[in-house]
């Protein structure tokens, strides 16, 4: 069986085994990797447009993460140096890590190693998905009155304005090692995982304490045609996460389907009160959408239209006027609100009524 072992206690870690410089985060799911299957990927490259993409495989032929053998240069204006490194990718994509070759290192100017903090450094540039330097290309890494002087590639300046998002002395490197984790290769991996996502893998995606796997799994539900409840369950409780954007998302993906199912639309009522305050218009317009909605939901929401207010109320009100042209019960309780003493309340419900269609 062949394993791969990551130095993973926190999200950054080194391990040097064998003389071999690693840094690795955490992974999704635990590296038992019991298989390699070789993949050949396009790279765009001229000299070499192919390469290969090792996916990393369980027992099951699930895949656990991803890795690349790069051989390249790094070069500005004639001067190159050869860049060699295994870059890592989790399976939803996102930077795992890098490491060298035996007794390899990463040199800055002059062909000065890296030290242990620089490394550190590099590493959390390249787990950074949102960092500037995808910004940059090569010839804004450099200050403009340089370039057209011809200084050494080797020593020439950087520029400020990217200063703080590359390895002091290693620019060229660090724009190129970031570039490479964030590219087609990174698509590539993507595309891999969603041809053997499973609802058992799905659901690991979901438990993922990385919030970049689980929005990567919120966003690709709709590749699997039947979600067991796992699936369900876990995308409900996404709703009371602390993380406004999150529960949006999950609002925003729900599938439809979802709602022709009552036991469902109660769990999704049940989230309403510990839904963000901004969010639970959204959520009482999906109730809204579905075909039937449960007679004790809507029986509840009736009874609760006093103790909501702005959006919310309107929100409210328009679900269940979906559903009253066959309610006339629940038309005849929000009909009583008309003499509530809250002149608000009553005027919202008035100007309501006047929108319901007659019931037959």
């Amino acid at each position: 069986m062949l394993l791969v072992f990551y130095g993973v206690t926190s999200t950054f870690s080194q391990q040097r085994q064998e003389d071999t410089i690693r840094y690795f985060t955490i992974p999704t799911l635990p590296q038992n990797v019991a298989d390699v299957n070789s993949m050949l990927i396009d790279t765009g490259g001229v000299s070499a447009p192919k390469d290969t993409l090792f996916q990393l495989l369980t027992a099951r032929g699930d895949p656990i993460s991803y890795y690349r053998k790069i051989s390249t240069e790094v070069c500005f204006d004639g001067s190159c140096r050869l860049l060699r490194v295994d870059l890592y990718w989790n399976v939803t994509g996102r930077y795992l890590g890098f490491e060298l070759p035996p007794k390899g290192f990463l040199s800055k100017a002059e062909h000065e190693p890296f030290n242990e903090q620089e490394y550190q450094q590099l590493h959390a540039i390249l787990a950074d998905s949102l960092s500037p330097i995808g910004n940059f290309n090569y010839q804004n890494l450099i200050p403009q009155s340089s370039a057209a002087e011809g200084v050494d590639a080797v020593t020439r300046p950087t520029s400020k304005d990217v200063l703080p998002y590359v390895v002091k002395g290693a620019v060229f490197t660090t724009h190129k090692m970031w570039n490479l984790v964030y590219g087609q290769v990174q698509r590539d991996v993507e595309h891999a995982t969603e041809a053997a996502l499973n609802p058992g893998f799905l659901v690991d995606m979901l438990n993922s304490d990385d919030i970049w796997d689980r929005y990567w799994a919120l966003d690709r539900m709709h590749i699997l045609s039947d979600h067991p409840l796992q699936v369900k369950d876990k995308v409900v409780g996404f709703l009371c996460d602390s993380s406004y954007n999150l529960v949006l998302h999950a609002l925003t993906v729900l599938p439809k389907d979802w709602g022709e199912d009552s036991s469902f639309q109660q769990k999704l009522w049940l989230a309403f009160d510990c839904v963000p305050p901004a969010l639970r218009p959204k959520l009482m317009e999906k109730l809204g959408t579905y075909e039937k909605l449960d007679r004790s939901i809507m029986l509840d929401i009736t009874d609760r239209l006093p103790t909501m207010y702005g959006p919310v109320l309107t929100a409210a009100l328009q679900c269940l006027r979906n559903y009253l042209p066959k309610e006339p019960e629940i038309l005849r309780r929000v009909t009583a609100l008309l003499d509530h003493n809250n002149p608000y309340i009553a005027k919202q419900i008035k100007k309501f009524l006047q929108e319901v269609p007659t019931i037959d």
